[in-house]
């Protein structure tokens, strides 16, 4: 008798954890698209402290508020010369952060925005003089 129980319960247990794996019944959470624009300060960007701030808007125009915003920059020819923040939200959209550049060149800027509905990621190039 113990070992029918033990099977059963064993049968149980590949059932409940093959069913939870599968994926059936769950849903994935739809996706809000958005655009980012980038913008310098001074423009054209000088080395030194730069601010960059970033207009984040969904599919229908509307500003995205609340997102967390963070910021990556890797300068494109010299390799471990990164830096990364987070961009604070400024209100209708906009997203700020002042870097410092330490040397000119060309520099590859990633932005990745997210809240519950959006998982978002831009590059752009920057050229520091």
């Amino acid at each position: 008798m113990r070992p029918l129980k033990a099977v059963f319960a064993l049968s149980i247990g590949l059932t409940l954890l093959l069913t939870a794996c599968s994926g059936v019944g769950s849903v994935a959470p739809a996706q809000t698209t958005v655009a980012v624009t980038m913008n310098v300060l001074p423009d054209p960007p000088v080395v030194g402290d730069v601010l960059l701030y970033f207009n984040v808007v969904d599919d229908q125009g509307q500003p995205v508020t609340g997102a967390e915003v963070n910021v990556m920059a890797d300068h494109t020819d010299m390799s471990g010369m990164t830096m990364q923040g987070t961009a604070t939200d400024q209100g209708k959209g906009i997203y700020a952060i002042t870097t410092n550049f330490s040397m000119t060149g060309q520099w590859k800027i990633t932005v990745q925005v997210k809240t519950s509905a959006i998982d978002h990621s831009e590059d752009f190039n920057v050229e520091i003089r």
